[in-house]
C-alpha cells in the first residue's frame, strides 16, 4: 500500500505519526477497487483507438486512480467500472467464455477473448483476461487467475537424431525425452507414436522422461497440464533406435598336460 493512501485513509498531513497513534488499514473495498481498475485499464487498452467514447473512458479512469490514491476505494471501484462499461461495447473482438462445473461443484471461468470477465464468490472478485482461467472451490474466493500453459519446448533426443541402446537385462536401456519446463505445470503428458505400433501417453511428474523402447522408428510430442488446463501440443520430434550389436566373447582355450 503506497504511503500517499495511508495517509490519506488517516487524514495525516505528513509522514510523522505519535508514538501509540492507532492507523486505520484498508478493508477488502482496496482489492475489489484494485481489481475494477485493472479490469478498466485492460479494456482501454483493447479499444479501438477511434472509439466515440474511448476519450470519456479515459476521463473516468483517471477520476477512478485520482479516488484510489485518496483512499476512496467504493467511489474508486465505481468509477472504474463506468470506465469499463464505456469501452466494453467497442472492443473489436467478441467476449467469450466457457464456465464448467465438476461433480463436487468446483466452477472454472476460462476466458477466451475480448473483455475481462469478473469472477466474484465469497465476496472476492478477479478480473479474468482472455486466455486466463479461475477455479472456484464450492465455499471459497476464487483462485487467482491463471495464464494458460505455455506448449514445451522439446531438446532430447534431436529430431530426426539416430539413438543406439545397449542390450540390458530385462530389454534395453532407456531412451530419455526432455523438454523445458513449463511455468504454471503440475505435470506433463506425452505422446509416443511408433511407426508400427499403437499410439501411448504417458505422464510425466518432470520435464524428462526415462522410457524402454524396441528398435524402430517413432514420433512424440508433449504438452503441459494443470488442474483446469492443458497446454497445446508440442512440435511432434521424430528418431530412430537401433540396438547396439552385442559384443563378442573372446575365448580362450589353455593347453593341457592330459594326453
Amino acid at each position: 500500500m503506497a504511503p500517499v493512501q495511508l495517509k490519506a485513509l488517516n487524514g495525516l498531513k505528513d509522514n510523522a505519526v505519535a508514538p501509540g497513534t492507532k492507523l486505520k488499514l484498508p478493508g477488502p473495498d482496496r482489492a475489489i477497487a484494485q481489481r475494477s481498475l485493472t479490469t478498466a485499464r485492460n479494456a482501454l487498452a483493447q479499444a479501438d483507438a477511434n472509439a466515440a467514447q474511448r476519450k470519456e473512458s479515459a476521463a473516468k479512469l483517471k477520476e477512478a486512480e485520482v479516488h484510489f490514491q485518496g483512499a476512496r476505494y467504493d467511489a474508486a471501484a465505481k468509477a472504474a467500472d463506468e470506465a469499463w462499461k464505456l469501452v466494453a461495447a467497442t472492443t473489436a473482438q467478441p467476449t467469450t467464455f466457457s464456465v464448467a462445473v465438476d461433480a463436487k461443484g468446483t466452477t472454472t471461468v476460462e476466458s477466451r477473448s475480448g473483455q475481462p470477465v469478473r469472477v466474484e464468490a465469497e465476496g472476492v472478485t478477479h478480473p479474468v483476461s482472455a486466455g486466463e482461467s479461475v477455479r472456484v472451490v464450492k465455499g471459497q474466493p476464487p483462485s487467482a487467475p491463471r495464464a494458460p500453459l505455455g506448449a514445451p519446448l522439446p531438446t532430447q533426443p534431436a529430431n530426426k537424431s539416430k539413438l543406439t541402446v545397449q542390450p540390458a537385462k530385462g530389454g534395453a536401456s532407456p531412451v530419455t525425452l526432455a523438454w523445458k519446463p513449463v511455468e504454471g505445470a503440475e505435470g506433463y503428458e506425452v505422446e509416443l507414436v511408433p511407426v508400427r505400433g499403437e499410439k501411448r501417453t504417458l505422464p510425466a511428474n518432470t520435464h524428462q522422461l526415462k522410457v524402454s523402447l524396441a528398435a524402430g522408428a517413432y514420433r512424440w510430442s508433449v504438452r503441459a497440464v494443470a488442474r483446469e488446463s492443458r497446454s497445446e501440443a508440442s512440435a511432434e520430434q521424430g528418431f530412430e533406435v537401433a540396438e547396439a550389436p552385442a559384443k563378442p566373447i573372446n575365448l580362450q582355450v589353455q593347453p593341457s598336460k592330459w594326453q
